[in-house]
């Protein structure tokens, strides 16, 4: 049986609490002629972000993850089987677009 409407929701709203303040990888990479997944990309290669695609998760790696960069967003979708799916992304925090602007050597807006 499929969550109703209501339940995703009330999830999305749980699990992206706190993430208001934060910006998106799109409206970064946006400002640098870049599309979300060329920069996702761009940092995979630099080892920034790791991609969980069986978990369909992309996040922080290891060295990055306590340095209040990025927090995390979830989305909700469905498979060609009709199941829900949940994925889960960055979002990017103050220090985090100064610290890309800094990898990405440019000047990038906050909101």
């Amino acid at each position: 049986m499929q969550p109703t409407n209501e339940v995703i929701v009330k999830l999305l709203k749980q699990r992206n609490k706190g993430t208001e303040d934060c910006v998106t990888s799109t409206f970064i990479a946006t400002q640098i002629g870049l599309t979300a997944p060329e920069l996702n990309s761009f940092l995979i290669d630099k080892k920034i972000l790791r991609r969980y695609r069986k978990e369909r998760k992309l996040l922080l790696t290891q060295d990055y993850q306590d340095m209040g960069i990025a927090k995390y967003r979830s989305r909700f979708g469905y498979d060609n089987k009709g199941q829900i799916f949940e994925i889960v992304f960055p979002v990017w925090t103050k220090k985090g677009v100064d610290f890309l602007a800094k990898k990405l050597q440019t000047t990038l807006e906050y909101k």
